[in-house]
């Protein structure tokens, strides 16, 4: 798709989302064109040479009562997090911006993300658990740093309190950075993973040291 019907599509969208935000008011005209349609269509049945008028009315009648509609079928409304799958939410995260969309909160035994949108959905890993990192990895692309220490950290995704997926973060340069960790062979990282690693960027790093570890991002 080329950058032009991008852009086309794109206010298309735009168009179609200022519509859904203003239905109500939309809808109270089109019952004002309404009403004047059936004014003059009265006044037509007495014989009064306004039929031109009261179709022009009942048009804009139409056209303000159906546009919320076209709108919805141009742009639909995404369902509440609560009502998703497990592939929506996944592929909902995807399409999240990771700066905007998501608040972190830290404290002395956690690190964690919330949506802001629906704070059940969270994204959360536990420093005094057990189970939640691997000190030892070894990987050069993690270790080619001033500080080689890097260590492998589980984030798991949750929603109101369930556990419904858990991520592989790699903490590098003395937790200057922290990237998703990528396919052994190719060094390729699954966008959902980038993702992830972006939330958490809390120093705009992400990309730099993505980067200097020849690491990439999977866009297939």
């Amino acid at each position: 798709m080329n950058i032009e019907v991008k852009q086309k599509n794109k206010k298309v969208a735009q168009i179609a989302r200022w519509i859904k935000e203003y239905t109500h008011p939309l809808k109270a005209i089109g019952g004002l064109f309404l009403f004047l349609a059936l004014g003059t269509g009265f006044f037509w049945a007495l014989g009064k040479d306004i039929e031109p008028i009261a179709f022009i009315f009942a048009l804009l009648s139409s056209i303000f009562f159906s546009s919320p509609s076209v709108a919805e079928y141009l742009c639909p409304s995404r369902k509440p997090i609560g009502h998703m799958n497990l592939d929506e939410i996944l592929q909902f995260i995807r399409e999240t911006n990771g700066k905007t969309d998501w608040k972190l909160i830290h404290s002395q035994n956690a690190h964690e993300a919330f949506l802001i949108e629906d704070m059940r959905l969270r994204i959360r890993i536990r420093w005094d658990a057990e189970d939640s990192q691997d000190k030892s990895f070894n990987e050069p692309w993690a270790t080619k740093y001033p500080d080689p220490n890097a260590s492998k950290d589980w984030y798991y995704l949750l929603y109101d309190g369930n556990l419904i997926e858990t991520f592989t973060l790699v903490s590098v340069d003395g937790c200057r950075a922290l990237l998703p960790l990528p396919k052994f062979s190719t060094l390729e990282v699954d966008p959902l993973a980038y993702k992830i690693a972006q939330i958490f960027d809390q120093i705009n790093s992400l990309d730099k040291y993505m980067a200097s570890s020849n690491l990439m991002v999977n866009n297939i």
